[in-house]
């Protein structure tokens, strides 16, 4: 939510066509927390007890009033009621994803279940939504998805794409590499994952897929890089797990990588698999795509809506397909798919200030 933040308050002010001012909760109780445990709960005072007078104080400072509010991530929706007591604000919430409010409402078998409170604080986040004005979403499927729990939504959201960086350094010489890798990208084949391992990552598919991949390919000393943590214990089974310590050298995890690193495995990777069950907006395949790297990912998130057929789609719960698509990229021919042009950053912003103007004027 920084990146997007500072997304939209990139541009001058006198080069923009608002004034615009950011206002986030500052830490107060969770300043002083006396231990770990109960900083949770003290950064929940500092949002939703502290922040509210903050806002309104904000709101009334101002010689002229504030004509919008854009609330950058919809789990802030709580906001939007108390904004409504207080002011005649336009307002306006960014969707990137529901994910947490989907899992909530258990529409994901395979998620961690959520906790009472868990619960308690996506209902109250899910009914708050209820009452911006418009809203903004990441991806069609983010708005099929605001559509289908807050129905009054349909006749005022929008799918908004967030941008994609396109200004890159100069690709560097190919003898050498960035130093944070421990590797030569330009001499060396692998796969790549980039992202957490959270549940919807689907990452255990990756890992199977290698070893499918690797025990058919072994000549050619194919590696799996993960940008990300380890492969984590719920997402090795017994066989996998067995494998990947007698194959250790195969698996190589990065984090904290530059710029730079990270274009270099994109530039040379064999393929970019992403076969998450869900996403919100979904930037690696996009980012891959900018820079030639063949994507094998699901029709989740911005993904298909931006690239279409640039990417081989597989079913996250088909392991085949994903197996398949895989030993299909790597028997392909070397040459990179030519790169594609998607929406900058500039781009987004123009957007969410056309869809200001369109809310403030309405």
């Amino acid at each position: 939510m920084l990146r997007f933040g500072a997304l939209l308050n990139s541009i001058h002010q006198e080069k923009s066509r608002f004034e615009i001012e950011e206002c986030f909760p500052q830490p107060f109780f969770s300043k002083i927390s006396p231990n770990i445990k109960w900083k949770k709960w003290a950064a929940y005072l500092d949002k939703y007890l502290i922040f509210p007078k903050k806002l309104k104080h904000n709101l009334e400072r101002f010689s002229r009033p504030v004509a919008l509010v854009h609330i950058i991530d919809h789990s802030n929706s709580v906001y939007l009621p108390q904004l409504k007591r207080f002011s005649q604000v336009k307002k306006i919430v960014t969707c990137h994803d529901l994910i947490a409010i989907r899992t909530a409402h258990c529409e994901f078998p395979l998620a961690p279940r959520t906790s009472k409170s868990g619960k308690r604080l996506q209902s109250w986040i899910l009914n708050s939504l209820e009452h911006a004005d418009h809203y903004a979403c990441d991806s069609m499927q983010t708005k099929k998805d605001l559509n289908r729990l807050i129905p009054s939504s349909e006749l005022n959201s929008s799918v908004l794409h967030l941008g994609t960086e396109t200004k890159f350094s100069i690709a560097r010489d190919q003898r050498t590499w960035p130093n944070n890798l421990p590797f030569n990208p330009s001499k060396s084949k692998y796969l790549l994952h980039v992202g957490s391992s959270a549940w919807y990552k689907n990452r255990k598919a990756v890992f199977k897929s290698f070893r499918h991949s690797y025990e058919r390919t072994s000549n050619i000393g194919l590696k799996l890089i993960l940008v990300g943590p380890e492969p984590q214990k719920e997402e090795l089974d017994a066989s996998l797990s067995n494998w990947f310590q007698s194959h250790r050298n195969s698996l190589i995890c990065l984090n904290n990588l530059s710029e730079n690193s990270l274009i270099e495995l994109y530039k040379h990777s064999k393929a970019l698999v992403f076969p998450s069950y869900i996403e919100g907006f979904g930037w690696p395949p996009l980012e891959a795509a900018l820079h030639g790297c063949p994507v094998i990912s699901t029709r989740t998130g911005v993904i298909s809506d931006l690239l279409g057929s640039y990417v081989h789609y597989v079913d996250a719960e088909m392991q085949a397909s994903i197996d398949q698509a895989v030993i299909q990229v790597l028997q392909s021919s070397d040459e990179k798919k030519v790169s594609i042009s998607l929406p900058s950053h500039d781009d987004c912003r123009e957007s969410y200030f056309d869809l200001y103007d369109q809310v403030i004027n309405n």
